[in-house]
Order: C-alpha cells, then structure tokens, then sequence
C-alpha cells in the first residue's frame, strides 16, 4: 500500500507521457508550468465575458506544441459561423490539422473519444447528457479526470442568476487550474481571466481575452505583492 516516495513509479498507462511544459506566450506564462496528468481546466464567468474566445486560444497554444485538440461546440454547433471567425482569429493557419470541432452533446460520445485526443474542450459542460437524455452533473467531471487521466480536460461553465455554475461548486474544487473570465464592459475589448486557483504556479497574472496578452500589473498591485 505504501512505499518510500523516492522509488514511486509511473502508473504503466503514464509512462510513456510527454511531460507538459510550459505553454508557448502569455498563454503559457498565465498557466504556468503543466503536469498532464489528471489535468482540469474550468473555465466560468458569466454570458458574454469571453469563455468561448479564451478556450480557442487554448486549443491554439496545446496545438502548437504537437497536441491534438477536440472542441465540442455544444452550445453553438460545429457549423456556427462563430466557430468559423474564432477559428479565422485565434488558430494559426499551421496548427488548424491538431484542432478538431464537434456537437455530440452525449456524455458516452466524449468517453468513447477521450482517448483519441490530447485535449477535449467542452462549450459547454452543463449542456451534457446521458443516453436516456438526463442531464449529467458537475461531479462527473471528476470521474472523467480519474478515468482518462492522460486526457486533459477543459470543460466551461456559465454562471447561474446567483452568479454559482449549475450543480454547485465541485468542479472548482476538482479541478487543477480554475479560470475565471470577468466582463467589464460591451467593447469585450477590456474583459479578462484570472486563476481563482493554480496549482502550478503562484504568479496571480491577468489575461486579456481581447489580445491573448498579459495585463501588467497597477502601481498599487505591486506595491501590494511587494509587501
């Protein structure tokens, strides 16, 4: 049952796993250095704030570095032609053979396939649904974590009237790395992300969604991290 930490081995299954690093741009110096397994990312904020944006700049920086990214376009469909602009805007033309789109809403459909791809982004997870047509729960995030732990999972969620995400907080709790996405106005030109929680890293940075770029730090925030 137990063992001295320093002859701990990979499961058989991790053991030929490219180890994660870090994300190539702001992206990257955003999330942090990354451990692939078991990794969830959530990703919540309210109608309008950017979710949709941020998660194909995700699928462009996991790309770039070899991964193959599946995107189940749920909410809009994989021939929306939002999907069409977001991919003209945010996947480099080189990277677009790693990106793949899809609309199957079932939750057997994202398991039979969650082994096929590195990556599997869900727009968005509350729009899931058994074979029987049920609705799935928040927590089954955690059980696709532990089931498919060298898939990375990046499920987005939409904030309720009461400004909490339908099934309760658990996810946030389950997941490595939460993002929360905050509008700030209607030009979307000033909305941005924060980490409400990292694991792998400490530094509490912005991202703009508009630019994909790190917002510097005010006069008084540094003076706060300084202290």
């Amino acid at each position: 049952m137990f063992e001295p930490i320093n002859h701990i081995t990979k499961e058989p299954e991790m053991q030929n796993l490219k180890p994660m690093e870090k994300l190539p741009g702001d992206i990257g110096k955003f999330l942090g250095n990354l451990e692939r397994y078991k990794l969830a990312m959530t990703l919540e904020g309210d109608q309008g704030a950017g979710k949709t944006q941020l998660a194909f700049q995700l699928a462009n920086a996991f790309a770039s570095v070899g991964y193959n990214v599946v995107y189940y376009a749920i909410e809009l469909g994989k021939d929306s032609e939002l999907i069409q602009r977001h991919k003209n805007k945010y996947i480099a033309p080189q990277n677009c053979e790693r990106v793949f789109v899809g609309d199957n809403n079932l939750l057997s459909t994202i398991k039979d396939y969650a082994e096929a791809f590195d990556v599997a982004i869900i727009d968005s997870f509350t729009k899931l649904k058994y074979d029987d047509g049920g609705e799935v729960y928040s927590k089954e995030l955690d059980a696709l974590r532990n089931e498919y732990p060298r898939t990375i999972w990046i499920p987005l969620f939409q904030r309720n009237s009461k400004n909490t995400i339908r099934g309760g907080p658990g996810p946030l709790f389950d997941a490595s790395i939460n993002i929360e996405v905050h509008k700030v106005d209607d030009t979307f030109v000033n909305n941005y992300a924060v980490c409400t929680k990292n694991r792998y890293t400490l530094d509490a940075h912005k991202l703009n969604i508009s630019t994909g770029k790190i917002i510097p730090p005010t006069k008084i925030e540094t003076e706060v991290k300084k202290k």
